[in-house]
């Protein structure tokens, strides 16, 4: 009779064990995880793996390198407003044990940049407003005239510039691309070279740029006074202060100008790196070929490697977009009215000084609108090429469909597969 108890208590403890279980498995989180997220997560990852691997043998530049190599002209886009370093938003906080004192520092240089850019940016933004009150009642069409119309929409396009590329630092767009883009270690060579030699070589221009503005305010006697608007066109100046309105006036005409032109020697730069890098694609995917035609490497690293390349172009573009085109535009534009003043009004080049501010100025157009064009079409030009390689190797597998000794499957299977990762 004793035996009963002790088993049912047996039983009850046996019981009393399995609810306890039962209890600490319920209580425990569960994370759902969707399938997108893991592909996208093993996407990335093998991503990440490819990069580490470099590309057709080639190694690539470690993280930050092609950054580096472009600290001379992004020195010279700071001195400007046009760079800036904006900090992640969701940084760690000082609380945070893991958090590294050292980079409050960094904060701090970088807040000082970006409140430093957002006044350049006002100041170009306001110099351009102020260039409205160039027209008045007594104007009529004539070389004046023109003349008045190129200088508003050039400032006009220094103002679009600046904004870009402060919008360009902001969102970090900019220095994504700069840090993330797996480049070759012979193109970051390069990019080395050619960003200190183009510099360089836009300090000297800069040089240049000053003494044709300070010929616009000084040894004309009073001609292009109108670029001290509102002063003189609507605000009369007193001849005793005359000289120093020119003085600030030199200073508003020439400060933008350097905006306008490492905005657009970073354009140029950006669009060497991708055409070094497209063309090596393109070379590679040569090679790939055999003497018959056959195909000899992986498809999917020159897949992975297009879909890079194309990331960052779409990256870029979201911001030299609009630059771009305003570029374009005001550039020919301005072409066209200066070569129209000078051919059908002789007081454009009547004397010497006055012949020079309207040919250089024509020049710096036409060169404005070279860096320009040549931001698109080079782009453009090696994507084209690097698409109709993958269509060149298309049509070569549709030939091969229905050869003796081939299996027609097969190639169509390798048809269908290239059109869907290439083709689309």
């Amino acid at each position: 009779m004793t035996a009963v108890p002790a088993a049912s208590s047996g039983f009850n403890i046996i019981k009393k064990f399995k609810k306890t279980r039962l209890t600490q498995r319920s209580n425990r989180k569960v994370s759902v995880i969707a399938t997108s997220d893991v592909t996208a997560d093993v996407s990335e990852q093998s991503n990440k793996d490819s990069v580490n691997d470099g590309f057709c043998g080639e190694s690539f530049a470690d993280k930050g390198e092609l950054l580096s190599s472009l600290s001379p002209l992004l020195f010279s886009m700071k001195l400007f407003g046009l760079y800036f370093y904006r900090e992640h938003r969701h940084r760690r906080r000082a609380d945070d044990p893991e958090w590294n004192s050292a980079s409050t520092t960094t904060g701090t240089t970088s807040t000082k940049l970006r409140v430093y850019a957002a006044i350049i940016l006002i100041f170009v933004w306001f110099n351009f407003l102020r260039l409205v009150f160039l027209f008045n009642n007594s104007d009529h069409f004539g070389s004046r005239l023109l003349i008045k119309i190129v200088i508003f929409a050039w400032f006009g396009l220094i103002a679009i510039l600046q904004a870009a590329y402060y919008y360009a630092s902001h969102t970090r767009q900019l220095i994504k691309v700069l840090l993330t883009l797996p480049v070759t270690v012979d193109c970051v060579v390069k990019a080395r070279r050619v960003a200190r030699f183009l510099t360089a070589n836009q300090w000297v221009v800069l040089v240049i740029n000053g003494s044709i503005s300070a010929c616009f305010f000084f040894l004309t006697e009073g001609n292009y006074d109108f670029t001290l608007a509102p002063f003189v066109t609507y605000i009369k100046v007193p001849e005793n202060k005359i000289l120093l309105a020119r003085i600030i006036g030199n200073l508003l005409h020439f400060l933008p100008i350097p905006c306008s032109l490492f905005a657009e020697l970073m354009t140029l730069v950006l669009v060497y790196i991708f055409y070094i890098e497209f063309k090596k694609l393109k070379q590679n995917f040569r090679r790939a070929f055999g003497e018959r035609g056959q195909f000899n490497g992986d498809l999917s690293v020159f897949r992975r490697r297009h879909q890079t390349l194309s990331r960052a172009v779409s990256k870029i573009d979201g911001f030299m977009k609009f630059s771009n085109v305003a570029g374009f535009v005001c550039h020919i534009a301005n072409i066209i009215m200066l070569m129209y003043s000078v051919i059908f009004y002789p007081d454009s080049t009547s004397n010497s000084i006055s012949a020079f501010i309207h040919l250089s100025t024509l020049l710096a157009n036409v060169v404005g609108l070279l860096f320009s064009a040549s931001a698109g079409i080079i782009v453009n030009h090696m994507v084209r090429i690097s698409i109709t390689r993958f269509e060149t190797m298309i049509i070569k597998v549709k030939d091969r469909v229905g050869t003796p000794g081939v299996s027609g499957k097969s190639y169509l299977t390798s048809y269908m597969w290239i059109f869907v990762h290439f083709g689309g």
